[in-house]
């Protein structure tokens, strides 16, 4: 429980991020949340990493097949694959998670700061 709490305050502190303002078609306002580089960097890194585990196991367990490949070919290959699947699937979804898991996180301890009852699940 302990490597949680610290892993939130990690990540609440890498997460401070701005607020763009734009307008909707209606024309109301609306603001964008741009997370902070340090998030961003977190994120891929925690994106990019059980990608080139899996794909270093592949071609581990491929053995016979890509052990003759000279070290450039393979890491072409695992690239080839792990960006695009990184970039386009993996990296925006989790950041996705985790700035809503973030807004969650602030409205809670905005809400236990004015001293707000904070329901969970419909229940009080």
């Amino acid at each position: 429980m302990e490597s949680l709490a610290l892993a939130s305050a990690v990540v609440e502190q890498l997460a401070p991020a701005a607020t763009k303002p734009r307008r909707t078609r209606a024309g109301r306002p609306v603001r964008d949340v741009v997370p902070s580089i340090h998030l961003r960097v977190a994120v891929t890194w925690v994106s990019i990493f059980p990608l080139v585990t899996l794909g270093m196991t592949v071609m581990t367990l491929s053995g016979p097949i890509t052990a003759a490949w000279p070290t450039w070919l393979r890491a072409l290959s695992l690239t080839g694959v792990v960006v695009p699947t990184a970039v386009y699937f993996v990296v925006p979804r989790v950041l996705a998670l985790s700035l809503r898991w973030l807004s969650w996180r602030r409205r809670r301890s905005a809400a236990a700061e004015s001293g707000r009852e904070i329901r969970v699940g419909g229940a009080r």
